[in-house]
């Protein structure tokens, strides 16, 4: 390829001396993109896996013309400027294009955050990390874990006093944060959760009820009788 173009380049130069017209080549590598000399345009020159020859005729000596490249895939715009000399003699440029740098992916561990209400307990990441909150607590409390391995998912539990025992599962963005809302759950009395009926004293059954009632019946009369 090296060889082939240097060959292109000479060719060029001389159709320029037998001609003798002014002219300014613009090769470009790789091809496939739009290439400009001031306001003149040609689109689309050549192949992404080869190279684009574009020729300018006639630009104006004694000044500065400014070469484009741009809408090349893959590859970053370029913008030169070129002096004409003038004694208008034809030249030749060859441009390597830069390959637009790949955009990394995210790396990094990332963060929770937590916004628990109310504001009193223990929360904890997988049972590894823990934060605590006694006495009247605020209406929300938050808690950050930091440096989360990301794209895992990861136990939160909270435990409060009066409360439902809580249980969630979150996962992480590489360098990212992952937010939770948490209401807990109040207990009714004796620790039910809400719904569940309070425990009561077990009921007498009635047959057992009435042979009660009978059996006081006849001793009373007992006594009356023996007095």
């Amino acid at each position: 390829m090296p060889r082939l173009i240097l060959l292109i380049l000479a060719l060029a130069s001389l159709t320029a001396i037998v001609s003798g017209t002014s002219f300014i080549q613009v090769f470009t590598h790789p091809g496939g993109g739009t290439v400009c000399l001031d306001d003149t345009c040609n689109m689309h020159v050549g192949t992404a896996g080869g190279y684009s020859s574009t020729q300018f005729a006639d630009p104006t000596c004694g000044r500065d013309h400014t070469i484009r490249i741009y809408d090349t895939a893959g590859y970053e715009d370029y913008t030169e400027t070129v002096y004409m000399a003038q004694n208008c003699n034809a030249f030749t440029r060859s441009i390597f294009l830069e390959p637009i740098p790949a955009t990394p992916a995210p790396s990094g561990s990332g963060d929770i955050q937590l916004f628990i209400s109310p504001g009193v307990g223990m929360v904890c990441r997988d049972d590894v990390e823990c934060e605590s909150s006694f006495g009247e607590g605020a209406d929300t409390w938050s808690v950050r874990f930091s440096d989360v391995t990301p794209n895992e998912a990861h136990t939160i539990t909270v435990s409060a006093d009066g409360f439902q025992h809580y249980t969630t599962q979150v996962t992480v963005p590489p360098g990212g944060i992952t937010n939770v809302d948490i209401t807990l759950q109040p207990l009714t009395s004796a620790g039910s959760p809400p719904g569940q009926p309070l425990a009561t004293k077990a009921a007498i059954p009635a047959p057992l009820s009435a042979v009660a009632v009978l059996v006081a019946g006849i001793a009373i009369l007992h006594r009356r009788t023996g007095q």
